[in-house]
C-alpha cells in the first residue's frame, strides 16, 4: 500500500484545460493505472482524501471513479473502497501511444506537401508554443480575478 500522502501529488486541476475536472481526474488515474503507478488489486485513494488533497468536490471524484469502474479499470468494494481491477496490465497501449500515431500521421502529411523533417518539426514547435502561450495567458487572467 502507498503512503497516505502519495495522493497529494497524483492530481491537480489544470485550469487552462477545456476538459471538465472529472474527466481530467479520470484520465489521470487511468494513465497512472496503465503505466503501473497503481498495480492490479491495489487500493486507490479514498474519494474523501482525494477530493481534499486535490481541492475538488467530493462528487467530482465520485463521478470520475464511477466512469473508471464502468470502463472496467477499477472495482468498488462496498465498505472498503476502490481497487484497480486485477486483470488490468500495466503498459497497455496508452493514450500517449495513440496520440503518437496521430503525430506520426501529421509528420507524414507535412512531408507529403514537400516539407523537410526540420520544417515539420519547426511547424509543430510553433503550434505547441502558441498553445502554451495561450494557456499561460489564460492562467494569468484567472489569477488577476483572484487578486482583485
Amino acid at each position: 500500500m502507498r503512503p497516505s500522502n502519495d495522493n497529494d501529488t497524483i492530481f491537480s486541476v489544470d485550469d487552462t484545460s477545456d476538459l471538465p475536472i472529472w474527466v481530467q481526474l479520470r484520465n489521470r488515474i487511468a494513465y497512472l493505472i496503465r503505466t503501473g503507478h497503481f498495480g492490479p488489486g491495489e487500493q486507490l485513494p479514498s474519494v474523501r482524501s482525494l477530493s481534499t488533497s486535490a481541492k475538488i468536490n467530493y462528487n467530482t471524484v465520485t463521478k470520475a471513479y464511477k466512469d473508471l469502474e464502468q470502463s472496467s479499470l477499477i472495482v468498488s468494494i462496498r465498505g472498503r473502497g476502490m481497487y484497480v481491477q486485477k486483470n488490468v496490465a500495466a503498459n497497455q497501449e496508452s493514450a500517449e501511444e495513440a496520440i503518437d500515431l496521430i503525430v506520426e500521421d501529421c509528420v507524414r502529411q507535412y512531408r507529403s506537401t514537400g516539407m523537410t523533417f526540420e520544417d515539420a518539426r519547426a511547424r509543430m514547435q510553433d503550434i505547441a508554443s502558441r498553445l502554451e502561450e495561450a494557456a499561460l495567458g489564460a492562467a494569468e487572467e484567472k489569477r488577476e480575478y483572484y487578486d482583485a
